[in-house]
Order: structure tokens, then sequence, then C-alpha cells
């Protein structure tokens, strides 16, 4: 038990004084004679004992009156903390878009706002804190105004880090009474991970003195499919063939069906068989004339923000291709203007900054191949261009080896002088498909007189000698690619300058060298975002959509720009780089992966080596818990009723005893 004024329950000192005077009286009984003294005699004791106790149940009544009233006037009251000190509440309430999920009473997010503005108490002051803001010195109003305007976001923040600020600001408020409650799914990911690792500053967290509770929020599904990732496998002049990656989460075996949209026009669809809990890829054809393409599958799901993924796509008119070479060649009759921007420099006149710019280049019949450009042609592959490398007859195995080597492709063997024919076509790689209706056995296949016999790493042929040998190869090099052509091409190593096939293959190497960028970004994450434009001074780019427009973080470099984007945008979709009123280049942004994972912690695990970390399983429980925390339970009526019932049972003992 409390009292509002403590001081005045000194007055029940004064209670002693009667008491005193009770034991220490000096009243004195007066004798008097009578004849029949031993009739007298018990009579006088009778009185006496009677009196005597009559006197001390109507002290101890009258005591027990003031000592009421004494009590009462220091007005106690019951609390389970200290009620002198002022409340201070800190909520975390998890907005991250896992929790869009629905549970048994709507979406667990906006459940919580509803459960949070009926229940919380109105007494104290609050600090809100979600996953893009904190707010501090609310009351519950100013609380609940601020959840209610409250959207969703992509940027899920360490629990950690939000438990270690919100435990800063009650830090700063030490002599009020305290308490933490975090409202979340808790979904298994790296950041939640955090808060129950076992490590020096968890344990400093949550050994202080503020009692931390905690709400766990789930989902009445449990299963999900989502679309994992998308990439181009094939790309041909008309069409585009894209990989989708699903990934099924649960133990239910699903059929989806998935389209691909040019906003609500469906550009093909399929429909997929998804074992329990596995990945499954899925293929789907798409025109190369659409820029920006929503594939979407048809699922209900715990999440739905998952079924839909954006890709986007680079339109550009003409590729360019730089051919090194001694002297000109054939080259210009397949890469034509109205397709190529075709540029044909010697060694000597080669400035390296224009390799940067191009798609595809090509080493013709160089001699020697010097090793500042061979550095630079490799930092041109990784970086996703494409390679066509042509010998010369005079090249020695040696002189070709030290570009195979810097390339790390493999190596060349020897120089082999004999005749030889190319009679194997490898009709499904990717270069030749379309190329035939049909396959042929009865083509006039071209002849070699000298080829480099070779040991690549990983090679993909396109065409093959008779002997197995690969005379076109394809080597992927992290984003580019390495083409290999094993003899010279001029007319007295081989006629295959003169054979039909020379054209096909070389033009859709040409074609397949596009540079086609991601096909789109993650929310919540750096993304360097590479645009080939040259600023002026003062000139910035943007980042922007119908609805909204920022300025990332700008490298910018001598040919290019570097987009760097971390947490803007909020929202996926459709964006465009704009300089100024052009548009550079169309990006897409999808919501981060690791939202989608059904995956949670046991949160119970926590418990058992922190006491003052309490688990609820509703709002409701909580807040009414914290209601209760904070309620006064007065007495004061309560004992100015015992000084009533007292003072009636003196009337009685003087009355009737």
């Amino acid at each position: 038990m409390q009292f509002k004024h403590p001081e005045i329950l000194y007055v029940l000192f004064a209670l002693l004084i009667p008491i005193l005077i009770h034991l220490f009286q000096l009243q004195r009984f007066v004798k008097t004679p009578f004849t029949n003294v031993k009739f007298l005699k018990e009579i006088e004791l009778q009185t006496r004992k009677s009196s005597r106790l009559k006197k001390w149940l109507v002290l101890l009544t009258r005591l027990a009156i003031f000592a009421a009233i004494i009590i009462a006037f220091a007005q106690p009251y019951f609390s389970k903390n200290d009620s002198s000190k002022d409340w201070l509440t800190a909520i975390y309430v998890d907005n991250s878009i896992s929790m869009q999920a629905k549970g048994e009473q709507g979406e667990l997010f906006k459940r919580a706002v509803h459960d949070i503005a009926e229940y919380l108490p109105q007494k104290g002051w609050y600090i809100l804190a979600t996953n893009n803001r904190i707010h501090t010195d609310l009351s519950k109003k100013a609380l609940v105004e601020h959840l209610k305007n409250t959207t969703y976001s992509p940027l899920k923040t360490s629990l950690k880090t939000q438990l270690f600020k919100t435990q800063q600001i009650l830090d700063e408020h030490s002599g009020k009474n305290r308490k933490l409650l975090f409202i979340s799914d808790f979904q298994n990911t790296e950041k939640t991970a955090s808060i129950l690792e076992n490590d020096a500053e968890n344990s400093r967290i949550f050994s202080k003195n503020t009692a931390f509770d905690y709400i766990q929020l789930q989902s009445q599904l449990k299963h999900n499919i989502s679309i994992d990732s998308i990439s181009i496998i094939e790309r041909n002049i008309d069409n585009t063939i894209l990989e989708i990656i699903l990934r099924n989460q649960g133990n239910e075996d699903r059929s989806v069906g998935v389209n691909a949209l040019q906003n609500k026009i469906v550009l093909a669809k399929n429909t997929i068989d998804i074992a329990a809990d596995t990945y499954q890829k899925l293929v789907l054809r798409i025109p190369n004339t659409i820029a920006n393409i929503t594939i979407k599958i048809d699922a209900d799901d715990v999440y739905l923000f998952d079924n839909v993924y954006y890709i986007s796509f680079q339109q550009q008119n003409k590729i360019n291709v730089l051919e090194i070479s001694e002297n000109t060649s054939f080259l210009k009759r397949i890469y034509t203007s109205d397709e190529f921007n075709l540029s044909q420099k010697k060694p000597d006149q080669l400035n390296f900054e224009q390799i940067d710019k191009q798609q595809l280049v090509v080493l013709n019949g160089l001699l020697k191949i010097p090793q500042n450009l061979q550095s630079k042609l490799d930092n041109f592959t990784k970086n996703g261009g494409n390679l066509l490398i042509i010998p010369n007859k005079n090249n020695t195995v040696d002189e070709l080896n030290s570009i195979f080597k810097q390339l790390r492709i493999g190596q060349l063997i020897h120089r082999q002088t004999d005749s030889l024919q190319v009679t194997k076509i490898h009709f499904s790689h990717p270069i030749l498909r379309n190329v035939f209706d049909k396959k042929v056995s009865n083509f006039q296949y071209p002849i070699v007189t000298t080829y480099f016999k070779s040991a690549l790493l990983n090679p993909q042929p396109i065409l093959s000698f008779e002997n197995q040998d690969s005379f076109i190869s394809q080597i992927k090099k992290q984003k580019g690619n390495i083409f290999w052509i094993a003899a010279p091409l001029d007319s007295k190593s081989s006629n295959f300058t003169k054979a039909p096939l020379i054209v096909p293959i070389l033009y859709n190497i040409g074609k397949h060298s596009l540079l086609q960028t991601q096909l789109s970004y993650r929310i919540g994450q750096e993304n360097r975002i590479s645009i080939r434009e040259k600023l002026k001074q003062d000139e910035v780019l943007h980042i922007a959509n119908k609805r909204f427009d920022f300025i990332p973080l700008q490298e910018i470099q001598s040919e290019k720009v570097i987009l760097i984007t971390d947490k803007q945008p909020q929202k996926a979709g459709f964006y465009q780089v704009v300089n100024k009123t052009e548009i550079i280049k169309n990006l897409a942004f999808n919501n981060p992966q690791n939202e989608s994972s059904l995956s949670f912690f046991k949160m119970s695990d926590l418990t058992k080596t922190n006491k003052n970390i309490h688990p609820y399983t509703n709002i409701k429980e909580a807040l009414s818990e914290l209601t209760e925390e904070q309620s006064i339970q007065s007495y004061f009526k309560w004992f100015v009723l015992l000084a009533f019932l007292f003072i009636l049972i003196e009337i009685l003992l003087l009355k009737y005893l």
C-alpha cells in the first residue's frame, strides 16, 4: 500500500497519548464500611472487572476511529509501480510490407493500429517507432494519428537498432516509469536475427530495468508462391525469352497461372505446377518492342505484393561495334548502318575510351595485341561487353595465348595446317536458333587449311570441324561473352567468308551483343546503376515516375554516370532516368526478396534467458496489462467507512455493555 500524503501518518503517534493516560491514570477508589462485608465485596469485584473491560474496548474503538480517519486523510492507494512518477511507453510497430499478411481480423498492421487506438491507455506519454522514423513526446491521440498516417515501408531496419534507439530515449527519462512494447511478425531475416543473438550488446540492452514486452503477430495462411527472379535466356530479332523462377513455400503442391502484361494487355501466359517447398522454372516468350512489362501470378497467398514483378527493357536503335584491324574487312557488309554503328580502327589509331562505348569489339587478324589493350578488353568483357577474336595466319601460339591468359578462357595447344572441313552445326545454340527452318545434312561446308587447336574453359561450340574440334566457340565471361574463331578468315586460310553461314552467325553475334542492363532492381538495398550519359556542368539526373521524383547520389565519370539508390524509391514499379525533360533510361524496382519469407523466429527462446522480457498473445492483452500497471486503486472511502463502523461499535459498547 502506498500513500499520496504519507507525512500525515506521523499523526498516528498521537494515539499513544490516550493509551498512556489509560495505563497510568491516578484515580483511587474510596472504601465505605458495610455490615455485610462479604456480600458487598463480591459486588465490588464484579463491577471493577466489567468496568475495566468496557474501558479497554471503548479505548480501542476510539483509537481505531482516529487511526482510520488519519489514514484516510493520508489517501492510501495500491499501484504496481511508483505512482509519483509519470509514465513513458515506447511502442515499436513493424510496418514492413510483410505485415500486409492477413490474420484472423484482417491485415496484421492495420489490425495492430485498430487495437492500439482502442486499448491504449490515455495516461502518460509515448514514443512511436516504425521502420522509417521515430516520434517522441506523444499523447495517445497524437500517437494514433501518426499510426493512421503510416504506410508500409520496404525499409526493414534491424530490430536491435530499433531497440537500442528507443532504449536510449527511455534512458534520458530515468525518473519515469518506463515500458517498451514491440509489435511485429518477427520474420526470419538477418535484421531480425540480430535481436536473438547471444552477444554482449544484447545482454546489456536486455539487462536494463525497462520492461520489454513483445507481441508476435501471425498470418492465417501458411503457404505462399512468389516470383523469385527473372532473367533473359535468349534474345533474337523479334522476341525475348524470359526464364522466370517461382518459389513455393508451404506443404501444398500448387498450380498457378503466370501472365506477362503491358498495362492490362496480356502479352504471354502460361500455367505451371509447383511441388511443395520447391523452386520451379517457367519460360515466357515476349516481343522485343515492349519497354516495360509486368509479370503477374494468380495466387491467393500470405503475401500478395510478391505476385507482381516489374521488368524494364532498354530500347536501343543501333548496336555499337568496333573492329580493330590492320586493314578494312568484310564486316562492313554485315554490320550495316541501318542496325549497327560500325567503327573500324587500326591499333595505332585506337582511343581506349572508345571501347567503353561499344557493345561488340572485334579483333580481326592482329599480328600483335598490346598488353594494355589486353587489360582493357578484359575489363570490357567483365562489365558486359562482347569480344570476337579472329586470328591472323602469322600469329604464333604464344602470342595468342597471351590474351587467352589475360582473359582466363583457356589456352591454344598448337597450330594445325591440314585441310579440314567444318561439318557440324550446333543448331541448339542461341546464335543459330531460328536461322534454319529445318536441320540440313547436304550443306556445302566451309574448308580451312590453317586453324588453332584449343583447350578452352567451358566453351559452347557454334560450329565444329569434322574431327569434332571447335571452329567457332562462345565462352561466357562474367557479364560478357567471348567468341573465338579457330581459323584465320583470309582467303588463303579458309573459304568461310564465302560460305552462307558467315552472315547469320556474325550478324547474330552482333545482335546478341546488345548490352542489356539489369531487368530490375530491389528496393531497400544499395543499387549502382550505370548511365551512359555525359553531363554538362550543373546538370543532374532524376529518377521519376508520374507520382514520385527524387535525385539519387551520383558519381560522374568521363563517359557515364553511376546512380546510387538506397532508401529511395520506396514503392515498386516503373521509373525513368530523366535529364531535364529527356528520358535517358527505363528502370524497374521490385520489393525486397526477403519480405516473402515464411520463416519466423520463435521469440519464446528469447524469454528463457531474460527475465524482464514478457510475451503476449495479442495486443489487447498487452495493453490491458499496461492499463492495470498504470492504474491506482484508492482506499480513501474504505477507511472513511471503517471510521464510521468503529463509531457505531463505540455507540453499541457504551449503550449495551
